[in-house]
């Protein structure tokens, strides 16, 4: 969230402890007038990257010390698609609301990748697939009932259970999970996981839930209730319209959090969110466009680091169709201009990127040349002669809702035009775009989503190439155990940055999926009203509970 990188000098990746300044940019220009000159990029590049911010945390202009009390106004795009429950927050604005509500038994910093205590006030690694965890004591759900060690053992095996449809399911090895007394928790593994403290350490991949309460709950009632053991509990569910959130009075990490009442009002339209922000309307607000988090800075609004965890994904249909041609797809990578895709399509505001976001914390800001990233239109031209396929035409799906995004697929589509392939573009909303994802049925053969931060970065593959997954559109027993041996054999932080970088190498020399770039998927951006308030890279506003009214 910086200059464009040329596409023939590839530039360290960003990872969250080194988030992207904001700087000021011009407005988009319109996407049929793409003779730029390399002189007008360059300076809109400098412009962006001149004058922004640095750190890892802000805070809003208030000098006074933490206290309680007040109501904090965020302005949201939307409410979650999926509900409340925890282990169905696959989605950003699921995510979001978890992070008030749940927790998991241990915690991130604000690095993204340091483990912390959380539910669990201590645990080890008994054996490569036993690990043992001690519950914190005083520990309670919101309607007051203590957590105990049965509810962990149920809450985690309710996520491999199939009748639940967990987005996560397929993360986990789990051979059992027991709770030999009140504050003890074992986990007994299949086989070798080195990503399990980190998907256990978030709310949405392993929100713990009260065993009783989810049981005298329906389905339905758990799309609009909640029962967690986070800062905010839930006052006020108006569909469409609103959440209002209150301060958990019982919450363990006293003397948190600060502020009193927390409203969640749903304001889809970007612009008229960033003109609530300015009236005092709202107090806090995320956009998406770097133009708009620019602005709001040179308001004396306080803008939040960018971190480049949001992959511009186009998933791609190599089972059927032009795709299932290896050289069909590495011709249109090579025929992607990348470079003038970040300068105008993502205003400036991006670098080139694998499947893997190039801010995750797993690669560690380490240099990566991705196959087939270059732009080179002779040989996509040639390519494509090559392959036999003939005429291409290709439907590409996106999510109706975001000009952004409109914007970089209509220059994939002028840049692809240039050598035989012809690209139609279909806005689809997004809950829809997501179930054509999730039940296979694409409709489509290119499909376009962004990516935001996940619990562990076996997960971006996990969506689109899990073996047997509804939303495979691979068919590749290499790429299979690459994944699982990521999972099972990467132990330290080396390996695994290692075994995923070669896993974007991958990915992209087979040319599953073209990602342009990752940039910023949202900016966070607060009034002088909000002090102490901490963005980090997964920008789920996880740290409000530290933050409070100046």
């Amino acid at each position: 969230m910086s200059s464009p990188i040329s596409p023939t000098s590839p530039r360290s990746l960003r990872s969250p402890s080194s988030p992207r300044p904001l700087g000021s940019l011009g407005s988009l220009k319109p996407v049929r007038k793409l003779a730029l000159t390399l002189a007008a990029i360059t300076a809109a590049s400098m412009a962006l990257a001149g004058c922004g911010g640095g750190g890892q945390t802000q805070s809003g202009t208030g000098s006074s010390k933490p206290h309680r009390g007040g109501t904090l106004v965020v302005g949201d795009e939307s409410q979650p698609l999926s509900g409340l429950d925890p282990i169905l927050a696959q989605a950003f604005d699921a995510k979001r609301m978890a992070a008030q509500f749940y927790e998991g038994l241990l915690s991130l910093g604000p690095d993204g990748s340091t483990l912390k205590p959380a539910l669990a006030a201590s645990w080890k690694q008994a054996t490569p697939t036993r690990y043992e965890f001690t519950l914190r004591s005083g520990v309670t759900f919101h309607d007051g009932q203590a957590v105990k060690a049965s509810d962990v053992a149920f809450s985690l095996k309710r996520i491999a259970d199939p009748t639940v449809h967990s987005p996560y399911a397929a993360l986990y090895r789990f051979k059992d999970v027991t709770a030999p007394s009140a504050d003890k928790v074992v986990v007994t593994l299949a086989k070798p996981q080195s990503s399990l403290l980190h998907l256990l350490a978030q709310p949405w991949s392993a929100g713990i839930v009260s065993e009783k309460w989810v049981k005298s709950q329906s389905a339905n009632d758990l799309k609009t209730k909640e029962n967690g053991t986070g800062p905010y509990k839930l006052a006020e569910f108006r569909e469409g319209s609103l959440i209002k959130t209150v301060r958990f009075d019982g919450y363990w990490d006293k003397p948190k959090p600060y502020i009193d009442q927390i409203e969640y009002r749903v304001i889809p339209d970007e612009a008229t969110r960033v003109q609530a922000l300015q009236s005092g309307t709202v107090d806090s607000i995320q956009v998406a466009l770097p133009k708009n988090a620019a602005s709001l800075k040179k308001r004396k609004f306080t803008v939040g680091d960018g971190y480049d965890v949001g992959a511009y994904w186009l998933g791609l249909n190599t089972l059927d169709g032009p795709l299932a041609n290896d050289k069909v797809r590495q011709a249109i990578s090579l025929g992607i201009d990348r470079k003038q895709l970040i300068s105008i399509g993502a205003q400036g505001a991006g670098v080139v990127s694998g499947v893997i976001p190039a801010g995750d914390p797993v690669l560690s800001g380490e240099k990566t040349d991705l196959p087939n990233t270059q732009y080179d239109p002779a040989k996509a031209k040639q390519l494509l002669a090559d392959s036999g396929a003939g005429p291409v035409k290709l439907k590409l799906a996106i999510r109706s809702n975001r000009p952004d995004k409109l914007a970089t697929a209509q220059l994939i589509k002028e840049q692809l035009s240039k050598f035989g392939v012809t690209v139609d573009i279909a806005q689809i909303p997004f809950e829809q775009l997501v179930s054509n994802l999730l039940s296979g049925k694409w409709n489509a053969d290119m499909m376009q989503l962004t990516s935001s931060l996940n619990a562990d970065a076996s997960q971006y593959l996990s969506l689109w190439f899990e073996k047997n997954g509804k939303t495979t559109k691979v068919d590749d027993p290499e790429l299979w155990q690459r994944m699982s041996d990521a999972i099972a054999k990467a132990d330290s932080a080396k390996d695994r940055t290692r075994v995923y970088q070669e896993l974007n190498q991958y990915v992209a020399e087979k040319a599953y999926m073209l990602v342009p770039y990752a940039s910023p998927t949202v900016y966070d951006v607060w009034s002088s009203k909000l002090a102490g308030f901490k963005t980090e890279a997964s920008s789920t506003r996880m740290f409000f509970k530290d933050a409070w009214i100046a």
